[in-house]
């Protein structure tokens, strides 16, 4: 099967579509091995979660209980959709979208860990000013991370109102790990269902070089057949296989102060312990077993993650989901089927039975043997071997800051290139290096519309981690160019990067200027585009935060040119995407380009917002705008969009 025909397949059946079984068995075994697919599917899964697009039945009958708690809850409302009433209140602004210059909010909270119930109270108890804000967190946080060299832990699992006829599940869940890239994970349903029931028991196991996974599929039925994924000569940290470590420690997670607020210092397992809290959307990476296989409650990206951390290593000893407050948190559990979830009550719970920081017992790690396991092409060599066997002198970075040379790899076999890794506890930094690079994009996985930023005397050209991968970096220099990535801070890969003994150049011609669905697209200076824009480009005065200007892009068509300005987080983008603002002059709006849409006004003028593709686009003045981001909402997009052209 084809991947174009494989990711069309995928996006039917997320679309609720119900595929031919021969499609749905050929879909299948393509996955089972083709790992850039199944990372599509990943992607598809919480993009719809993210963009708020869950396909819903039918259910008319709730139109108007909707509206009326929509009004109820908003009063006078903020935008006006038309013909209809508002579809979304006004609410204070999460913190990932304040202003740039906005700091963290504190609060204070007390707590303790007892295995109960699903009803317990999640008031703060006044505790007064916090000791820690969310600073010292993170730093704490990526500090403990290159400390750590073993840790094994046991965890209970309860899960509320993932069906009517099973409205709690219980599960345990058993995380082992060794440093630098040894990890397990086993999940066990204990759960009595009434009926026929494939149980959720899920098995993931990464010993460096391999990789295997054994899982129930997803799929419609209650009993689901188990599939099973194994990778050989798995590249090192690699995110098309990877190691779901925020269960240890939850560096992705936290890792920057953004958004995370600290209720107070507290207890659990009997260990000081600090509370904080974030929503769903960026705790993802605690909860990769929803990902992993079987059939698990769905998630509103703004539900909220409290989190007790031990005091001391920073280990996630407890963490619990609480639902968001709302209409239209309410009106999406409608569509799921869901019942009522105060939002002072949990609706899934995560409690540490036991933790322990001894390095496990190898045979812990080992790989099931399997007939049709993906080769990933990686080979490793001696390090005295690699410059013989790559055809050049690797560069290595003069100063680590504390990390070892982990492996020495050739990443494709015998081709031209070289991979060099380091580690020291769960931190890891990769330098990947060619020589003679002739492709029409940046070496390594790095898009051409990624940030430029200054490394040493020349540039680099840079992108934020996600839940998959670290933060990347690619140098195009003369005669070779190099790939980092690292789960360390941006500030130290930048720096890392300075010593290498090459000065990055801008991008080539041949890179910045490529063809897109008929249009002529064209990497320049937002100076540039506004000289060749017939009407004016101005970025907007507020932005999520952390969030910064990326790239700019001239998009030229036969009768028109546009700009299209590209934002990105510096450090981490977790439940949400990159920021798109299109501008160019138009009298009209476009034609509708998706079924689903609603008609809006934007300071005035009138607009039109697509859910499925987080789409906010009017014209006003002769002048065609639009922003998209995935996992951005409508509020959201408009808060950004009423600030262009005011003063920041």
């Amino acid at each position: 099967m084809e991947h174009d025909r494989a990711e069309r397949l995928i996006s039917e059946r997320l679309d609720g579509q119900r595929l031919p079984a021969r499609a749905e068995t050929a879909l299948e075994e393509h996955l089972a091995g083709c790992a850039g697919c199944r990372a599509f599917e990943r992607a598809a899964r919480r993009l719809r979660e993210a963009a708020r697009f869950e396909v819903a039945p039918a259910v008319p009958d709730l139109v108007e209980p909707i509206m009326s708690a929509v009004r109820a809850w908003a009063g006078r409302p903020r935008l006006r959709l038309l013909p209809r009433p508002p579809v979304r209140p006004a609410r204070p602004w999460r913190p990932r979208l304040a202003p740039l210059a906005a700091a963290a909010t504190v609060g204070a909270l007390i707590g303790t860990v007892v295995v109960g119930g699903p009803w317990r109270d999640a008031d703060r108890p006044p505790t007064g000013a916090p000791a820690l804000a969310a600073e010292d967190v993170a730093r704490g946080v990526t500090g403990a991370a290159s400390g750590l060299e073993g840790y094994e832990a046991r965890f209970a699992i309860t899960e509320y109102h993932r069906s009517p006829d099973v409205p709690v599940r219980e599960l345990t869940m058993q995380v082992w790990f060794h440093a630098p890239e040894r990890f397990r994970l086993d999940v066990v349903d204990h759960t009595d269902y009434p009926g026929p029931a494939t149980p959720t028991d899920l098995r993931l196991i990464v010993n460096g070089e391999a990789w295997y996974v054994s899982a129930p599929a997803p799929c419609p039925s209650a009993t689901c057949p188990r599939r099973e994924i194994s990778v050989r000569n798995r590249q090192p940290f690699s995110s098309a296989a990877p190691a779901p470590t925020d269960l240890v420690l939850p560096l992705t997670a936290l890792g920057r102060p953004e958004g995370m607020e600290v209720l107070g210092e507290t207890s659990a397992l009997g260990r000081p312990a600090v509370l904080v809290e974030v929503p769903f959307e960026r705790a993802a990476p605690l909860f990769p077993f929803l990902s992993i296989g079987g059939e698990w409650r769905p998630f509103f990206p703004e539900d909220r993650v409290r989190i007790w951390l031990d005091r001391e290593d920073w280990f996630p000893l407890r963490w619990q989901v609480f639902p968001a407050a709302g209409p239209e948190r309410e009106a999406w559990a409608m569509r799921f089927g869901l019942p009522d979830e105060p939002p002072r009550r949990p609706i899934f719970e995560v409690d540490t039975l036991r933790v322990e920081t001894a390095p496990p017992p190898p045979g812990v790690f080992e790989v099931p043997s399997a007939d049709r396991a993906r080769d990933q092409g990686a080979r490793t060599v001696a390090p005295a071997e690699l410059a013989r066997r790559a055809g050049f002198e690797p560069f290595a970075p003069p100063s680590l800051g504390g990390l070892e040379l982990y492996r020495a790899v050739l990443p494709r076999g015998d081709a031209p290139e070289s991979l060099l890794t380091y580690a020291r506890g769960l931190t890891y930094l990769k330098v990947g290096q060619t020589v003679g690079w002739t492709g029409r994009e940046p070496f390594g996985p790095v898009d051409v519309r990624a940030e430029e930023v200054a490394v040493g005397d020349g540039v680099g050209y840079y992108e934020p981690a996600s839940g998959s991968h670290g933060r990347r970096l690619s140098i195009h220099a003369a005669g070779t160019d190099l790939y980092l990535e690292t789960n360390l801070p941006r500030e130290r890969l930048l720096r890392v990067a300075a010593e290498l003994p090459v000065t990055g150049l801008p991008m080539p011609t041949s890179w910045r200027i490529r063809s897109s669905n008929g249009a002529v697209v064209e990497r320049v200076s937002p100076e540039e585009a506004a000289q060749a824009l017939a009407v004016p480009l101005e970025p907007p005065a507020r932005l999520p935060a952390g969030y910064v200007l990326a790239s700019v892009e001239l998009v030229r068509l036969e009768d028109a040119v546009g700009a299209s300005l590209l934002f990105r987080h510096a450090e981490a983008e977790l439940g949400t995407g990159a920021l798109r603002l299109y501008v160019a002059p138009a009298s009209e709006l476009p034609p509708a380009s998706a079924p689903r849409q609603s008609l809006v006004e934007v300071d005035g003028a009138r607009g039109r917002w697509t859910p499925g593709r987080s789409r906010l686009e009017w014209l006003e003045g002769g002048i065609y705008r639009s922003i998209d981001g995935a996992g951005f909402g409508l509020e959201d997009l408009l808060w950004i969009a009423t600030s262009i052209g005011e003063a920041p």
